[in-house]
């Protein structure tokens, strides 16, 4: 229990360092999100950044939302695993058949993210692709080609933080 409190208050004073929430959306961000909808062939991507109890959403495919109670989505879930995060079917899996996204608009039944993990080995994000149909798991390639787009859409956050000197030492 104490380690994930410590990690929460990490991972929220490295979102605050990397000032990305105050900030614009940047179109650049948005690269990511149109090409992990493209090569999975979903009607929904999006990249978030995990700060206290919310979901705020700086790149999206087929969402117009900007921010989302953290309770209420996969990442909520996903955060901290070691590698993808997937769910199939999501109505028949008991942990998320009552999520507020699978039981109303859009009514997400597929969902895979790869975390934005930092330099620092800290997920401080998503970056994630959804259907509204359920699907069998991601091929390895699959998986490996949208965990290397979350590593660059990582890196791209950095270098912008970097840019502005943002990062704390």
């Amino acid at each position: 229990m104490l380690w994930k409190i410590l990690r929460e208050r990490s991972r929220s004073r490295a979102v605050r360092n990397l000032g990305i929430l105050g900030a614009p959306v940047e179109p650049g961000l948005d690269q990511f999100t149109r090409q992990a909808a493209s090569a999975f062939a979903t009607p929904m991507s999006f990249l978030t950044i995990l700060h206290n109890e919310n979901l705020w959403i700086r790149a999206s495919v087929g969402l117009d939302v900007a921010c989302a109670p953290r309770e209420d989505g996969f990442c909520h879930y996903a955060v901290d695993h070691d590698d993808l995060f997937e769910v199939c079917d999501a109505p028949a899996a008991p942990l998320f058949r009552s999520l507020p996204c699978v039981t109303g608009e859009p009514y997400v039944r597929y969902y895979l993210e790869a975390p934005l993990t930092m330099a620092r080995d800290l997920d401080v994000g998503m970056l994630c692709v959804l259907d509204t149909k359920s699907r069998p798991p991601a091929s390895r390639d699959q998986r490996a080609y949208l965990a290397g787009l979350a590593r660059q859409a990582a890196q791209a956050i950095e270098r912008r933080a970097d840019t502005k000197g943002q990062i704390a030492a």
